[in-house]
C-alpha cells in the first residue's frame, strides 16, 4: 500500500468472524470501513451433530441413505488410507486423498471423483481448495475440526447445485479430550520453545552464529526420537519458529524431480549413437518431455518407469548415471523436508518470542476451540442458528430440519409456543429449582401436557438438571 498508494484494493475472503472482518481492513490500511458480504446461511443444507461411539458403523448408515456424491474427511493420513479400505470392503467405490501422495496419483484420484467414476473420497483437509464439484450430496467429518472456519468451508462442500444436501458431524467423548490436548501441544512454554531451539543446532551441528540459508534434509521423527520429544509438540514449534521468521520448513510433498538436457541436440545424438543400450530411454525421455533442452522439466520416474518397462529403481538409477556423465542434469524429489535458517543460529537466550503476541494468539485459538466444542456438545440451539450467530449474522432463524430441531419438533408445539414457554420457565428455574406441579401453579392456566413436553425437551438438552427430589433446575 505505501509503494503503490492509490491502487484500489479488495480483500477476499469466504468465512470471516466479525473480528476478522475488522482486523482485515486494519491490516490492509483501510482508510475506513466498507464491507460487502452476504449472508452465511444455505437453506438447502441441512447440518447434523451426533455422538456415536461406533463412527463406521454410523458412516455406513449415512451413505445408504444418501445416495450421490460425498466426501469424509478425517484428521491424518493414516485414516484415509484406512477409511477408504473400509469402504470399498463394504462394496462403496472410494477413494483416499492427502498432500503426502505425489502429484500424479493426487491429481488422478481428484479426477475420477469429479468425473463420477469414484463416489466417495475419505481425505484430509488438503482436498478441498478449488474443487467445486456441484452435485455433493454429504460430506462427514470423523473428526472435530480445528475450528468452525474450517469446518463451515469443508461442510460447504455439499450441495452447491442449490440441491437439498447433508453435512455430518460425528464425534465421541476421546474427541473432546484429543482437541483440547493438541490444543495444549500447540502452545509450549517459552522456555520449551528455546529449549527444543538449542537441540534443533545441535542436532544439525550447526554453532552459534552460523547456518544463515543453510538447508538440510530433516527427519522429524528421527529427532524427536533422539531427544525423546513428542512429536505434536516439537512439530507445533517448528511452524510458531517459522512464523516469528526464524527457520523454514519445506515439506515433502512441494518437491518434484527436474530433468534437463544441458547439451545440443547434435552432442546428444553422437552419444546415443555411441551408446547405443542408452537410445531407447533418451528417445522416451524426448517424446514425453517438450522443450527439455531449453528449461528444466518436471518429470514422474513413477510413470516413466512405467512406460519404459523398468522399476523406479532401476529408472532412478539410470537417471543418475547419465547425470555422471554430463548427458543430462538430473534433480530427484526430496525424500525428507527441507530445513532452510534463515537467521544464523542464535543463543536460546536471545530467540526473541514476544510474550504478549503468543499470549493473545492463544487465547484466540482457546476461543476458536471452545466453539468447535459448544457446537459439538450443544443440543439445544438450531445448528444452522449457531453458526451463523459465529459468522455475525444476528436472529437467524431456525432451519427446522438439523437434529438439534428435529428434536424440538417432536414436542408437538410451534415455534413460538415453544419460545413463549421456554420464556415464562427460565427465570423461575433460574432462581430456584422446581417440581412441575409447582411450576404449574406458578403459571396458572398453563397446559401440563405442553409444560411437561417444554421441560423433557430441556432436559435431553442438558439445558435443565433434575436433582433427587425431582425437581427441576436451570443449568
Amino acid at each position: 500500500r505505501e509503494l503503490i498508494p492509490g491502487v484500489p484494493v479488495i480483500a477476499l475472503t469466504a468465512t470471516a468472524t466479525p473480528e476478522v472482518v475488522v482486523d482485515i481492513q486494519e491490516k490492509l490500511a483501510f482508510a475506513q470501513p466498507n464491507v460487502f458480504s452476504t449472508s452465511f446461511e444455505r437453506k438447502n443444507l441441512t447440518y447434523y451433530v451426533f455422538k456415536e461411539e461406533d463412527k463406521l458403523g454410523r458412516l455406513l448408515r449415512i451413505l445408504d441413505k444418501t445416495p450421490g456424491t460425498g466426501i469424509v474427511y478425517v484428521r491424518n493420513r493414516r485414516q484415509t488410507r484406512e477409511i477408504d479400505e473400509f469402504l470399498r470392503k463394504n462394496g462403496y467405490s472410494s477413494s483416499h486423498y492427502h498432500a503426502g501422495l505425489p502429484a500424479a496419483d493426487r491429481h488422478a484420484r481428484q479426477e475420477a471423483w469429479i468425473n463420477g467414476r469414484t463416489r466417495i473420497m475419505v481425505s484430509t483437509n488438503a482436498f478441498g481448495m478449488g474443487i467445486d464439484k456441484p452435485d455433493v450430496r454429504v460430506v462427514v467429518h470423523l473428526d472435530l475440526p480445528d475450528s468452525l472456519e474450517a469446518y463451515f468451508q469443508e461442510a460447504g462442500r455439499a450441495g452447491r447445485d442449490g440441491k437439498h444436501s447433508h453435512a455430518v458431524l460425528l464425534y465421541e467423548e476421546t474427541d473432546l479430550r484429543n482437541i483440547r490436548r493438541y490444543h495444549e501441544s500447540s502452545f509450549p512454554p517459552l522456555d520449551e520453545i528455546r529449549r527444543v531451539y538449542r537441540m534443533l543446532g545441535n542436532y544439525l551441528g550447526l554453532a552459534v552464529g552460523s547456518g544463515m540459508d543453510a538447508s538440510f534434509d530433516f527427519d522429524l521423527a528421527s529427532f524427536c526420537q533422539q531427544y525423546a520429544l513428542p512429536r505434536l509438540v516439537v512439530h507445533s514449534i517448528l511452524h510458531l519458529l517459522e512464523r516469528e521468521g526464524y527457520l523454514m520448513l519445506s515439506p515433502v510433498e512441494d518437491s518434484v524431480s527436474r530433468l534437463h538436457i544441458p547439451m545440443g541436440p547434435e552432442d546428444l545424438y553422437r552419444f546415443q549413437v555411441s551408446n547405443p543400450a542408452y537410445d531407447p530411454f533418451i528417445k522416451l525421455l524426448l517424446r514425453s518431455y517438450s522443450g527439455i533442452f531449453s528449461e528444466p522439466a518436471i518429470i514422474n520416474e513413477k510413470e516413466l518407469a512405467r512406460r519404459a518397462g523398468l522399476s523406479e529403481e532401476n529408472v532412478v538409477g539410470v537417471l543418475d548415471y547419465l547425470n555422471q556423465l554430463g548427458v543430462l542434469r538430473y534433480a530427484r524429489r526430496r525424500l525428507l523436508p527441507q530445513l532452510v535458517y534463515t537467521t544464523e543460529r542464535l543463543n536460546e537466550t536471545d530467540l526473541f518470542i514476544a510474550p504478549g503476541a503468543y499470549r493473545e494468539r492463544e487465547v484466540a485459538a482457546a476461543r476458536r476451540l471452545g466453539a468447535v466444542v459448544e457446537y459439538a456438545t450443544g443440543a439445544s440451539k438450531c445448528r444452522s442458528q449457531q453458526l451463523l450467530s459465529y459468522f455475525g449474522q444476528h436472529d437467524p432463524p431456525r432451519c427446522g430440519l438439523c437434529d438439534v430441531c428435529l428434536q424440538r419438533n417432536r414436542t408437538g408445539l410451534s415455534e413460538l409456543e415453544f419460545d413463549s414457554l421456554v420464556g415464562l420457565v427460565k427465570p423461575l428455574l433460574r432462581k430456584e429449582a422446581m417440581a412441575p406441579e409447582q411450576l404449574i401453579m406458578k403459571l396458572e392456566g398453563m397446559d401440563e401436557d405442553r409444560l411437561l413436553k417444554v421441560l423433557q425437551w430441556l432436559r435431553d438438552a442438558g439445558k435443565v438438571v433434575v436433582d433427587p427430589q425431582g425437581r427441576f433446575r436451570w443449568r
